[in-house]
C-alpha cells in the first residue's frame, strides 16, 4: 500500500511548493496585482484538492475583484461556489463584526468552519485574511491573536495564508510578522522568496515523517488485522467446520445401527449439539471475513452482508445498486473497504434507529464510490466530527487518506444519513 501523502499539501505558491496541515505562514505585497497573482493560485489549488477554502478580502482587493479574478483562473468556479467549498468575505463581516475586532471569536470561528469541512468529507482547510485594515490602535491585539494562531494551529487540519501591506508595515511591524509566522514570502525582484527559519524548517520536517509515519502504521494494522481475520476464517471453515461435520455424518450413522433407545437418544442428542456448532462455527467465520468477498469479489460481499446482516437479521429494508462498470480493486482496498462499510452498517444498527438502508456503488473516474445511507434520526455533522471517534468514524477517515481516497458525510437531525466513502481503483495492468 503507498505511504499516505494526505499530511502533505500543495500550496499553489512557486516559492513554497509543498507544505504540511497546520502551516501558518505570511506574505508581504505592495499592491493589489501582487495579491492577485499569490492569492488565485493558492485557492485554485485548494479546490482542486478537496480543501474548503475561506478568503477574507480587504482593500485594494474587494470581494468582487478576487472573485472575478478567480473566477478567470478556475474552470467550472460556479460549481464550487454553488456546493460551498469555497466562501469569500469582506474583512467586515469576519474581523470586525459590529466594528469590533474580537480575537477569541474570530479565532472559535475559524475552528467552527473547519469542523463543518471536516464533517462535509473535505481534507481540511486553507484560509486568508488581508490586513489592509488593521488600524495601528489594535496591531498589538492582532499580534497576539497571530501569535495564538502560529503557536496551535499544528494540532489543525488548515493552511493559513496572511498578507501585509509592505509600505503600511514599519521595522517593529515586520518583526512582529516574521516571529508569528513560521514562513514569510517576499517580492523581490519581481520574484517571490521564502524566509524561513531553518530549526523550525527541521521540527516541521521530523514531525511531518513522524505523523506520516503513525498514520501509515495505523492503516498497516487494520490491514494486517483484516488478514488475519480472513487466515482464522479460513481455518474455521476448512478445518475445524469440516471435522466437526465429518464427525457428526460417523455419529449419525452410528445412531442408527446402535440398539436401546437410552443409546439412541444420547447419539440424537450429541448430533444436534454437534449441528449447533457447525452452524455457530460457520456464523463466527462470516462474521470475521466474508468467503464471498474474496469468492466474487468487493461488490457481491457488500449485497450478501446487506441481505443477510440487515435485512434478514434484523428486519431492515435494504436495498442494493451497482453500476455494473468493472471496478477493479486491489485486495488491501478491497479487505479495508469491506471492514468499513461493515462499521457503517453497525453505526446504523446501534445509533440511526432506521427502517431502510441503502449502498450503491460505482465507477467515478478512477475511483470506486461507496454510498450508505439510511432514514434514520440523522445527527449533526458538525457535533459529531468531535466526537468522530466514538462512531468510528476517525478511523473510517483515517484508512481513506492512506488509501488516497476521502470520506463525505451528510446528514441533519431528523433527516436521516448519507455516507459516501472513495477510494482509487487498480490501475490498468496492475
Amino acid at each position: 500500500m503507498e505511504e499516505s501523502k494526505d499530511l502533505v499539501r500543495k500550496t499553489g505558491i512557486d516559492a513554497l511548493d509543498n507544505v504540511s496541515w497546520g502551516t501558518h505562514f505570511s506574505a508581504f505585497y505592495q499592491n493589489k496585482e501582487d495579491l492577485i497573482e499569490i492569492l488565485v493560485p493558492y485557492f485554485k489549488t485548494g479546490l482542486e484538492n478537496n480543501e474548503f477554502c475561506m478568503w477574507v478580502t480587504s482593500e485594494p482587493l474587494s470581494k468582487k475583484e478576487a472573485e472575478n479574478a478567480i473566477r478567470k483562473a478556475v474552470p467550472n468556479f460556479h460549481e464550487y461556489l454553488k456546493r460551498g467549498q469555497i466562501e469569500i468575505l469582506p474583512h467586515s463581516e469576519w474581523y470586525l463584526k459590529d466594528g469590533t475586532f474580537d480575537p477569541q471569536a474570530v479565532l472559535k470561528g475559524w475552528s467552527n468552519r473547519l469542523d463543518r469541512a471536516l464533517a462535509r468529507g473535505y481534507a481540511g482547510m486553507r484560509v486568508t485574511g488581508n490586513t489592509m485594515w488593521l488600524e495601528k490602535r489594535l496591531w498589538r491585539s492582532f499580534a497576539d491573536y497571530e501569535h495564538e494562531i502560529n503557536e496551535s494551529i499544528h494540532r489543525y487540519r488548515m493552511l493559513v495564508l496572511c498578507t501585509y501591506c509592505l509600505d503600511k508595515c514599519g521595522p517593529l511591524e515586520i518583526i512582529d510578522v516574521v516571529n508569528n509566522h513560521q514562513l514569510v514570502l517576499v517580492k523581490q525582484e519581481g520574484k517571490w522568496a521564502l524566509t524561513k527559519n531553518a530549526e523550525r524548517m527541521r521540527a516541521e520536517q521530523r514531525a511531518m515523517k513522524y505523523q506520516e509515519q503513525l498514520r501509515s502504521l495505523a492503516s498497516e494494522l487494520a490491514l494486517i488485522e483484516e488478514r488475519e481475520k480472513r487466515r482464522i476464517a479460513k481455518d474455521l471453515q476448512d478445518c475445524i467446520s469440516q471435522t466437526l461435520v465429518i464427525s457428526k455424518i460417523k455419529l449419525d450413522a452410528l445412531r442408527h445401527c446402535a440398539c436401546g433407545k437410552e443409546l439412541k437418544d444420547a447419539l440424537a442428542e450429541i448430533c444436534n449439539h454437534l449441528g449447533q456448532t457447525v452452524e455457530q462455527t460457520r456464523s463466527l467465520a462470516f462474521d470475521l471475513s466474508s468467503p464471498i468477498l474474496h469468492e466474487l469479489g468487493f461488490e457481491a460481499g457488500v449485497a450478501n452482508w446487506l441481505s443477510a446482516e440487515i435485512e434478514k437479521k434484523h428486519g431492515i429494508r435494504t436495498e442494493f445498486e451497482d453500476d455494473g462498470q468493472p471496478k477493479p480493486l486491489s485486495d488491501d482496498i478491497s479487505l479495508l473497504l469491506f471492514r468499513d462499510v461493515r462499521e457503517l452498517l453497525n453505526n446504523i444498527l446501534e445509533h440511526a434507529d432506521a427502517h431502510e438502508v441503502k449502498i450503491s456503488i460505482r465507477k467515478v473516474g478512477r475511483q470506486i464510490c461507496v454510498s450508505v445511507e439510511d432514514d434514520g434520526v440523522g445527527f449533526d455533522p458538525v457535533e459529531v466530527a468531535a466526537r468522530a471517534a466514538e462512531f468510528g468514524l476517525f478511523g473510517i477517515r483515517q484508512r481513506l487518506d492512506c488509501l488516497g481516497g476521502h470520506l463525505e458525510i451528510e446528514s441533519k437531525p431528523g433527516h436521516g444519513c448519507k455516507v459516501t466513502m472513495k477510494a482509487p481503483l487498480k490501475h490498468d495492468g496492475t
